[in-house]
Order: C-alpha cells, then sequence, then structure tokens
C-alpha cells in the first residue's frame, strides 16, 4: 500500500524497489492523494509494465495522510498487508526477513529498522540494528514512536480491529499504542528493509507538525492509557516526551516514566534490552535539553 502525493520524481523508484522485493503472488496499491503534478500518469505507466502495480481512484478530494492509508486499507483485498511511502525505497530482502520473523513468533505486525539517506547526496545511517519482541516493544512505544511506518508489513485485520489510522498529527505512534492496547503482537527486526530519504521539505520536520503533535489530545489519552495498561497507573507525560511547553509536573511525570521503562529493560535478553536502555537515555538527554530548569 503506497500513499502517492506530488512525488512524480520517487513514485517510480519506490513502486520498482517494492517489486522486486515482493512475492510474485502480492499486489502494489497506490492511492494518489489529488496530486499536482504527473504522479498518476507514472503510476499508470508502471503499472502497464507490472500487472501486479494497479492505482487506486479517490477522485479528486484531498484525503490527507489517515484518510489515504485508510483507504488503501479498504481497498486492499489480501490478509497481509505492507505499507510504503512513495519517496522511499524497499530493500530487495524486506519481505523474506519479516515474514520469516512473523512465521517464527507468530507475530501479527512485523517492522524494521530504516537507512536514513540524504538530504546530501553521500549522507547515509542505519537505525539501531536491535531487534524487538511484543512485550519490549510495548516499552519503547511509552517513550516515542518506536518503529518506522512505511517498514509494516503483516495482518490487514489487526490494523482494523484497532480502528484503522485516526486524522491525529503522529497517526502512526497513534495507531502503535492503539493496537498495543488491543494485543496486538507486534515485533521488529534487526535487519533494514527500508531506505527512508530525508529531505527539508519533509512534514515531520517542520516545526508546525512538532507543536501539533505535542498538542495532541487524543493521542495523549492513548498514551495515558498505555501507561495505565502496562505499569498500572496514568503518566501524563506526553506533551513533555514530544515537545516544549509542557507543565512542571507534566515534566516530571515524563522523568518517572522514562526511569521505570529504564528499570524495566533487565527484564528482557540482551538485543531488546540495550534497545529499550538506549531509548530511554536518549529522550532522558532530550527531555532535559528541553526542560533544563526542571
Amino acid at each position: 500500500m503506497i500513499p502517492a502525493r506530488n512525488v512524480a520524481t520517487t513514485v517510480e523508484r519506490a513502486i520498482t524497489s517494492v517489486a522486486n522485493a515482493l512475492p510474485r503472488d502480492g499486489r502494489i496499491l497506490v492511492v494518489d492523494d489529488a496530486s499536482e503534478d504527473d504522479t498518476a500518469a507514472i503510476v499508470h505507466r508502471v503499472a502497464r509494465r507490472d500487472r501486479r502495480v494497479g492505482l487506486l481512484d479517490v477522485g479528486d478530494k484531498r484525503l490527507g495522510v489517515a484518510g489515504a492509508a485508510n483507504a488503501l486499507l479498504d481497498a486492499a483485498r489480501t490478509p497481509l498487508v505492507a505499507r510504503m511511502d512513495a519517496d522511499d525505497v524497499s530493500l530487495p530482502w524486506r519481505f523474506r526477513s519479516q515474514l520469516s520473523l512473523m512465521h517464527r513468533h507468530d507475530l501479527d505486525l512485523v517492522f524494521s529498522p530504516a537507512l536514513f539517506v540524504g538530504p546530501g547526496r553521500f549522507d547515509a545511517a542505519p537505525q539501531p540494528l536491535l531487534g524487538a519482541n511484543p512485550r519490549s516493544l510495548t516499552y519503547e512505544l511509552l517513550l516515542n514512536c518506536a518503529v518506522m511506518q512505511p517498514s509494516l508489513t503483516g495482518r490487514r485485520s489487526a490494523i482494523l480491529d484497532a480502528g484503522g489510522y485516526r486524522p491525529v498529527p503522529a497517526e502512526d505512534w497513534d495507531l502503535w499504542m492503539r493496537l498495543a492496547l488491543n494485543g496486538t503482537r507486534m515485533g521488529r527486526t534487526s535487519l533494514p528493509a527500508v531506505a527512508y530519504r530525508r529531505h527539508a521539505a519533509q512534514t515531520s520536520s517542520q516545526e508546525s507538525y512538532k507543536q501539533a503533535v505535542s498538542a495532541d489530545a487524543p493521542t495523549a489519552q492513548v498514551h495515558r492509557d498505555l501507561c495505565r495498561s502496562t505499569f498500572g497507573h496514568e503518566y501524563r507525560a506526553y506533551a513533555a516526551l514530544t515537545g516544549p511547553g509542557a507543565p512542571t509536573d507534566e515534566v516530571a511525570d515524563a522523568e518517572r516514566l522514562i526511569d521505570d521503562v529504564a528499570r524495566h529493560a533487565s527484564d528482557f535478553a540482551l538485543a531488546e534490552r540495550i534497545s529499550i536502555r538506549a531509548t530511554a537515555h536518549g529522550l532522558r538527554l532530550r527531555l532535559r535539553q528541553r526542560y533544563p530548569s526542571a
């Protein structure tokens, strides 16, 4: 499933990379979200070469990130689905490694680390190459959006059972936490599966987006619910974890949450333990930089 908007320069490479990694009986479905360039025409051209590729017609109305994702979910006809962004690249071994982990550990959804590329021509850096199991990933999700949406592969039914995507700023983190609350078994491979392009125009790099994420009440409530489910009580920590301007008591709650998550790292095997502690350490440093006098 590939949502696409104004990506004429990258969408063909994205589709081709998925086609090269996908099993032969797989399908590639692209939704053009009211693009103002040649995105749709390029997808049509690729579809003429590869009959596995299809373009979902949703008219001229802009759907937005969550709307496009839900349109793809509704149109999908396979029990397993995967997400991909139209400016990224799937690596050749993506589905072999992800489906292997999924079947070995009876998982519903699998994610993978990303290889970050850009913004410079020769800039490349992988995310930490550390796996996660359903329990350890829940702890990481209490601190940040611990998995990459373009690397998702798994059961369509699990996403639908959790309610699909909601129109909130951090629609991916919001969904992952609701999936965890729903008992969905999620894991992460230790092998990168996606080359993720970084550039200055990305929504996630805009200050207005960061402010919207921090002020998002529905996702903050899901975060409190997941804290209660995991620890037996709420932490009002979401705003402090995601941006500046949180009240002093919420900053203190964020400190306590980070400490409690880090303490539970010892419950896990080495790779998961390192990943949880690294996540907690990075968030603690960021929080103290953001709130030096707290």
